[in-house]
């Protein structure tokens, strides 16, 4: 798609909700990732979002509330959805749910997949707004997702109406999604939150499912290729440095041509798509990711590695 939007550049978060009012796109940061966005009940903003990110037509989209009390009026809840929902939002959790609002955007699914962003900044703009907004990960379709406003501008000015600006993500990952559409509810993709800390809460969860041949996704991150730089990904223990490749991971050794040695799975995880995107920039062929720490962010870290690695 050519770049022949004016992009605005900004922090007002209610020239942003206004942008959303007259159909058009905007990209915004949240506490996961920065999301591209338009207005859940405007069918041809929604489906621009698909042209812009070259998305393929049936990988659906979340749905981005500005407080919890709106998930109701979009999806079915249930007494243990309205539980976690009062346990975890706002927050980096989305929702699977049979869907009772037919105007808002699902790729024809009867289930919409919804969450409400702890991120400042974007509750700002969605209670301005003050409806629903259908956004997926600000990337072009299958690459790594932004977590740096300096890589929005770079990719989507010209292509987006509006840039919001504000506090760059902190988690780096995207949310955690659950659908609560079926029984038992199952875990879609993890992410901040993990298979064992949710099941603690939701006894009978199920874990990571794979679609089965011909079958629809219900969220983001399970039918396609995701998360993916331009460099070959390898998931390592026992690779030693060499000058032509990358490495990242928990105290590394030295010795590649680039490298990013963090201390933990927080760290891990807020820099994994950054460096993914600093690798591609320099030309590195071959990324090679030592494996996280047995704790908090191991499942979701391992996830996005495994999914980088698909060709």
């Amino acid at each position: 798609m050519s770049k022949s939007k004016n992009t605005i550049l900004t922090e007002d978060s209610s020239l942003a909700a206004k942008v959303l009012k007259e159909g058009g796109i905007v990209l915004f940061p949240t506490e996961t990732v920065y999301g591209i966005g338009a207005d859940s009940r405007n069918l041809s903003a929604c489906l621009e979002i698909y042209k812009i990110k070259n998305r393929p037509a049936d990988n659906p989209l979340i749905v981005h509330l500005g407080n919890p009390g709106m998930i109701q009026l979009i999806g079915e809840v249930s007494d243990s959805v309205r539980s976690l929902i009062y346990k975890y939002m706002p927050g980096p959790l989305s929702l699977v749910l049979k869907k009772i609002d037919e105007s808002v955007f699902s790729t024809g699914l009867p289930t919409v997949a919804v969450r409400v962003p702890s991120h400042p900044k974007v509750l700002e703009m969605l209670s301005f707004f003050g409806g629903p907004v259908s956004a997926p990960s600000a990337n072009l379709s299958g690459q790594p997702s932004i977590t740096r406003l300096e890589d929005a501008i770079s990719e989507f000015d010209g292509l987006v109406d509006l840039i919001l600006k504000g506090p760059e993500p902190e988690i780096g990952l995207e949310s955690t999604v659950m659908d609560f559409s079926v029984d038992p509810p199952k875990l879609l993709r993890p992410g901040y939150w993990g298979f064992e800390e949710l099941k603690r809460f939701v006894p009978n969860l199920i874990g990571v499912s794979s679609l089965k041949d011909g079958e629809t996704p219900a969220s983001p991150g399970m039918k396609y290729r995701h998360y993916a730089p331009t460099a070959k990904v390898f998931l390592t223990e026992t690779r030693s440095p060499e000058s032509e490749t990358a490495a990242i991971g928990i105290n590394i050794p030295s010795g590649w041509k680039f490298s990013l040695s963090v201390k933990d799975n927080s760290e891990y995880m807020k820099h994994l798509y950054s460096f993914f995107r600093d690798c591609d920039r320099l030309g590195i062929k071959e990324i090679y990711c030592f494996p996280p720490a047995n704790e908090s962010g191991e499942e979701a870290i391992l996830n996005r590695i495994l999914k980088a690695q698909e060709r």
